[in-house]
């Protein structure tokens, strides 16, 4: 019969366990000051870099939000005509330019683009 993975590691650890309880006095004294020489060496991360990484994922979400945020939608444009501005787009809502229900004037200045240019 095979041993399966959990026999072969427990058989190895009680091995190892007991050869760790007969390790002489210069032998713990050693694996101590390598362990505490390896935990020293392990610095943690620096203050500057962790600043760095919040700051470029800050940016990260910024600039998803900014690409993905839902616009206002097209401009408003005149019919069969280029966008209105705004203060346009304005006036017209207001009905504050009579000449809009004036269709002669629309014909005379229709005209007089034709003489003019």
């Amino acid at each position: 019969m095979k041993p399966t993975p959990e026999d072969w590691t427990d058989q190895a650890r009680a091995v190892l366990d007991v050869s760790a309880q007969h390790l002489d006095a210069a032998t713990l004294s050693r694996l101590n000051r390598a362990r505490q020489h390896a935990l020293a060496a392990a610095t943690p991360v620096r203050p500057a870099l962790r600043w760095t990484r919040r700051l470029a994922i800050a940016t990260s979400l910024l600039l998803a939000v900014t690409i993905w945020w839902p616009d206002s939608g097209p401009a408003p444009t005149a019919p069969n005509g280029p966008p209105l501005s705004p203060e346009d787009a304005e006036l017209l809502a207001d009905g504050a330019l009579e000449m809009t229900d004036d269709p002669e004037f629309y014909a005379w200045l229709d005209a007089d683009a034709d003489h003019n240019g």
